[in-house]
């Protein structure tokens, strides 16, 4: 009776491992929009109608640090002035602006880092985005649509900092929510 070799398990197909990258950042994207949906007593969101939310993960796929669209720290929220038309925004810091922070206060490098958002970010945190190291920002599939209240501003905002993105070698990749 001859001896049979020891089979060897599988490798992976490609088809494997890009189902398993997608669930990830499917994973993240989620985590995203719960962060920014989380009690503002918690660091959630008060922005009265665009909740983003940011998480930042390593080459690795570790979590590193997450945040909302909210006021800084011990700036009083509770002012209604402050929700007013056309000043929210001046109030509010923006989702990424606070988690590139804090990543800078605990000193963790972005350097490769990918960023889960639940919008595209604005032109000004697309610049921050890349001088922070960031190599990749994920957005959820049709995310500018779901927030077609956006004045144009803002969305010439994006505009550009899909540019700015572009033109820095940054990649902005859209994942269906499915």
């Amino acid at each position: 009776m001859t001896k049979k070799a020891p089979s060897r398990p599988a490798k992976p197909s490609v088809k494997t491992r890009h189902s398993d990258r997608l669930a990830a950042h499917r994973t993240w994207l989620a985590r995203a929009v719960a962060v920014a949906q989380l009690p503002i007593s918690k660091g959630g969101s008060p922005h009265p109608t665009v909740q983003v939310g940011a998480v930042l993960v390593d080459a690795k796929g570790r979590k590193l640090v997450e945040s909302s669209n909210r006021f800084a720290e011990g700036v009083d929220r509770r002012r209604p002035e402050r929700y007013v038309d056309g000043e929210k925004s001046l109030w509010i810091n923006c989702a990424e602006q606070l988690a590139i922070t804090i990543a800078a206060r605990k000193g963790i490098s972005l350097k490769d880092a990918s960023l889960y958002l639940t919008l595209e970010p604005c032109a000004p945190c697309a610049g921050l985005i890349v001088e922070a190291g960031i190599r990749e920002v994920f957005i959820p599939a049709g995310a500018l649509r779901r927030y077609a209240s956006l004045k144009a501003k803002y969305k010439r905002s994006i505009e550009i900092a899909l540019v700015k993105l572009a033109e820095a070698g940054v990649r902005l990749t859209a994942i269906d929510a499915a």
